[in-house]
């Protein structure tokens, strides 16, 4: 029997078709009903990297996506592994990240209705597409290959999804012919002429336009200044497409989609170019958003093309091709009297923004200056992986000034906690040269700490800055603002650079601007990950965490309950 149609495992099948595809690595925990895939994983000589938690090796596989731009593969067992792993699947749906999750399910002649096998879920699959909306039950062995290259097809063309390939779990050790499948992927489409044209002449006579600027257009930085420059227009960022321009670009209005003056520069617009975004509501805070009756919007999603704003000139293409095609047109037909003006407009606003996210950014800042100062002497990519936390979306986001190539890794659309740390391990270990800084809360920290133990034994060497003020510090001001009396948000936390150091991490607990950007150019010198502590000066922090008093063991601050 030739190779192309081997007479293999159900999990030899998996293996040879993922190394087939290029998988390198997976990320996962072997169980009773995953054996024989962990087995052939090896056997194809594909890095197994393993979290201590399913969530995080979820979590893990997004950031390495986010960073690449490729297919990355989660394994789990069944059940409660399975269900671990899908709030990560989730996050990486809603922010459009390519991660394929495969796991074991329930024997093909298993009953209906059950009958208490281990790690028993009725219809897995469906729960799994309920949330994803793409997965595949294999029904022999030989289908396995098929499923992968399926999946990765449709993963590797247009908009990028999870996606969730179900192997009974009697077919994977059972052995059945089957050949490779390689994937396809279908070009992008292309900018059509008379689409171009049309936006252009919208756009030509525009006094005060905008470029909102999402994920989907990090490959077109570059155009996307150009196309800024020729227009005058200023460029408003998603949180996640913060580095696909300089922060110091001259037109650059930055990430300020959490800002209270966003809803005024956007309602004082009479145009909007948007590339790449979803314009949601988990990126651009005010609802809804006020946009001006010419909306140019530049997507390969033609169903995305038609949600949160009525679109006047839609461009369903590529947001490199597209921008570069307008560009070009723009500079037959625009004014140079025009983009004067519309410059001289946008100076205005840049004044009222800075002043805006230098005033809503305040306890923040000193996390900012050496975040800043750090980034400036980086001679590598700076990957920040930031979490659901006040000194992420109030902080860096505004005040970090990445530079183009520098990548802000922020769990948008479903918010969850505890992405950070397992996020950026997933982006150092995929891009080893960068130099990798994860940022949560002391709250949501806790939701995947145990990811530092992955992090010593993997030896990936990054940084983690916990910025303590208490517990749920946001929870605890909308609290306040209702009128409400703050209940179950302070929380008694743990001595955070002991609990590091009890893993073999490092940990220091820091107090100035100063110390924090002196550890973080340190913890690159260290095999392994470093936990900086730090509190915050907000009102949450005055509120929660009360008096403190250092600790008998080091210089860490410790609440008193």
């Amino acid at each position: 029997m030739t190779e192309e149609q081997a007479e293999i495992t159900g999990g030899a099948h998996l293996a040879r078709a993922l190394r087939a595809e290029g998988i390198t690595r997976v990320y996962g925990i072997p169980g009773t009903h995953n054996l024989e895939i962990f087995a052939q994983l090896a056997a194809e000589g594909i890095d197994i990297v393993s979290p201590r938690h399913e969530q995080g090796a979820g979590y893990m596989a997004d950031g390495a996506a986010r960073v690449t731009g490729e297919v990355q593969v989660v394994v789990t067992t069944t059940g409660p592994a399975v269900l671990n792993a899908l709030t990560a699947l989730l996050q990486s749906f809603t922010d459009s990240v390519p991660v394929l999750l495969i796991s074991p399910g329930m024997p093909l002649t298993h009953p209906g209705r059950g009958n208490g096998l281990l790690h028993e879920v009725r219809n897995q699959s469906q729960a799994i597409d309920a949330v994803l909306g793409d997965s595949h039950r294999v029904t022999s062995p030989g289908e396995v290959s098929l499923a992968v290259g399926q999946a990765l097809s449709r993963m590797r063309s247009g908009r990028t999804r999870p996606a969730y390939i179900e192997i009974p779990l009697d077919l994977i050790e059972a052995t059945g012919p089957g050949w490779l499948h390689p994937a396809l992927a279908r070009p992008n489409p292309t900018p059509q002429p008379s689409a171009i044209r049309s936006a252009a002449e919208a756009l030509a006579s525009s006094q005060r336009p905008l470029l909102i600027v999402g994920a989907g257009a990090r490959s077109a930085g570059a155009e996307v200044e150009e196309l800024s420059q020729v227009l005058g227009a200023g460029v408003i960022l998603s949180s996640n497409a913060k580095g696909t321009i300089d922060d110091e670009f001259v037109n650059n209005l930055g990430a300020i989609g959490v800002l209270e003056a966003l809803p005024e520069v956007l309602g004082a617009a009479d145009a909007v170019v948007a590339i790449g975004t979803e314009l949601a509501p988990s990126d651009f805070w005010p609802e809804p958003m006020p946009l001006p009756r010419t909306i140019v919007r530049i997507d390969l999603d033609e169903v995305q093309m038609l949600r949160n704003a009525r679109v006047s000139h839609p461009i369903p293409a590529d947001a490199k091709d597209a921008t570069i095609a307008l560009t070009h047109r723009l500079h037959q037909t625009r004014s140079t009297n025009l983009t004067r003006a519309a410059i001289e407009w946008l100076r205005g606003w840049q004044d009222t923004i800075t002043a805006a996210a230098t005033t809503e950014g305040a306890a923040w800042a000193p996390l900012c200056g050496a975040l800043n100062d750090y980034t400036t002497s980086a001679s590598s990519p700076v990957i920040v992986a930031a979490d659901s936390t006040m000194c992420c979306y109030y902080g860096v986001q505004t005040g970090w000034a990445a530079r183009r190539g520098d990548r802000f890794l922020y769990p948008a659309g479903a918010g969850t906690l505890g992405f950070g740390l397992p996020a950026g391990i997933g982006a150092k270990l995929a891009v080893p040269e960068a130099s990798v800084v994860a940022i949560e809360g002391d709250g949501g920290a806790m939701f995947t700490i145990v990811e530092l133990a992955a992090a010593v034994q993997a030896q990936v060497s990054m940084s983690l800055i916990i910025v303590d003020n208490g517990g749920y510090g946001e929870i605890r001001n909308e609290m306040v603002d209702r009128g409400d009396t703050p209940a179950g948000v302070a929380l008694l936390g743990p001595d955070f650079p002991a609990l590091a150091e009890s893993m073999g991490a490092r940990g220091l607990h820091i107090e100035t601007q100063e110390q924090l950007a002196t550890a973080l150019r340190q913890a690159e010198d260290f095999a392994g990950p470093t936990l900086i502590h730090m509190t915050e000066d907000s009102r949450a922090a005055t509120d929660m965490l009360g008096a403190t008093q250092p600790s008998e063991n080091s210089n860490e601050t410790r609440r008193e309950p």
